[in-house]
């Protein structure tokens, strides 16, 4: 950590929707400020960061940043098939690694960023969001704890408008962003990895259209449990976004719908449903109006716990590189399993 005013600095790559959000928690954060950005569209980067009231440099190139900026990390939130090259010159240069997920777009080159950071000891973690989303929080919480019983079923559910917000539309682009069932859907095969582990099979089907795995649908068999999950983006674009889980145990059932503005509810026994408390830090909406999200919530609580662990000299134990790896890995094998059912 570098030494000036014990303040970690950072380097932001990319100033979109996701660079946004994460530059506006920056601005929340003890202890932490950026030093420097990194977009090809310099002027109107550097007049977006200015209205979070961030006044910083914006480099063309991550080359220029790290060497005219003093920096401990690198806050990679570029278009996946942009991931692998900016990563490994974070690497090279001996800075800490926040990157977007999914890692890579593939297992080769996740593999060669996991190689990298092994190699150099480089602390790094990667940005599924949604095991620090409160709500998804509270669930891990409370199945951990026991008191529901045994899990009989799970239901994870992602549904957004089409994204028109990515530039040049990268993201209908199944070649750069791997539609959605990779840059969507993998936030809740990453849960369902983190909450259970690996299933013991599973079968998937897909919608596929202009911009490649478009909306696709997952049953896993984890023995006597069962898990569906879905995720699509081939959604009107006056839909929204909308995010749910529902989870059945012998004695409760949790339920949250992003939709509904019930927030977490939590049905026990003979008991009428009620709210569930949870804890959610007070970090606001995204003043940026761009988008499927504006809840800055989850993103603070995994930026927080990334620069914490920077602060206090450890490597991240939530979502790893490893961890990442391994959603990465089960998402393309769901896109694999429903490409090879056949046509009828």
């Amino acid at each position: 950590m570098t030494e000036t005013n014990n303040t970690l600095k950072g380097i932001l790559v990319g100033c979109g929707f996701m660079g946004g959000m994460h530059a506006q928690i920056y601005t929340q954060l003890k202890g932490v400020e950026l030093v420097a950005a990194v977009d090809n569209r310099p002027e109107p980067s550097a007049e977006k960061l200015k209205s979070f009231g961030i006044s910083i440099p914006v480099f063309a190139s991550l080359n220029e940043a790290i060497t005219e900026a003093e920096a401990d990390f690198v806050d990679i939130c570029m278009p996946t098939h942009q991931h692998l090259d900016n990563a490994l010159k974070t690497i090279e240069a001996g800075k800490a690694l926040f990157c977007e997920k999914p890692l890579a777009l593939n297992l080769e080159e996740a593999d060669q960023i996991l190689t990298a950071a092994n190699v150099s000891g480089t602390s790094a973690q990667v940005g599924h969001c949604i095991r620090f989303w409160p709500e998804y929080q509270a669930l891990m919480d409370y199945h951990r704890s026991g008191q529901g019983g045994k899990l009989l079923s799970l239901n994870l559910v992602r549904r957004s408008a089409r994204p028109g917000y990515g530039a040049s539309n990268w993201l209908n682009n199944a070649d750069l962003s791997g539609g959605a069932a990779l840059d969507l859907h993998i936030h809740d095969s990453d849960f369902a990895l983190a909450l259970l582990g690996e299933p013991k099979s599973f079968t998937s089907r897909v919608t596929e259209d202009f911009s490649g795995p478009a909306h696709i649908f997952t049953l896993m068999d984890y023995g006597d449990l069962t898990v569906t999950t879905e995720g699509g983006w081939n959604y009107p674009e006056k839909w929204g976004f909308q995010m749910s889980f529902q989870a059945i145990y012998e004695y409760a059932v949790l339920d949250y719908d992003s939709q509904n503005d019930k927030g977490l509810m939590i049905c026990e026994g003979d008991q009428e449903p009620r709210s569930m408390e949870i804890a959610k830090p007070d970090s606001g909406e995204s003043t940026a109006g761009e988008g499927n999200v504006s809840d800055l919530g989850g993103y603070y609580n995994e930026l927080l716990y990334f620069t914490n662990c920077l602060k206090e000299g450890k490597a991240p134990a939530i979502a790893t590189l490893e961890d990442a790896r391994s959603s990465l890995a089960l998402t393309l094998n769901e896109i694999e399993s429903a490409s090879a059912v056949p046509s009828l």
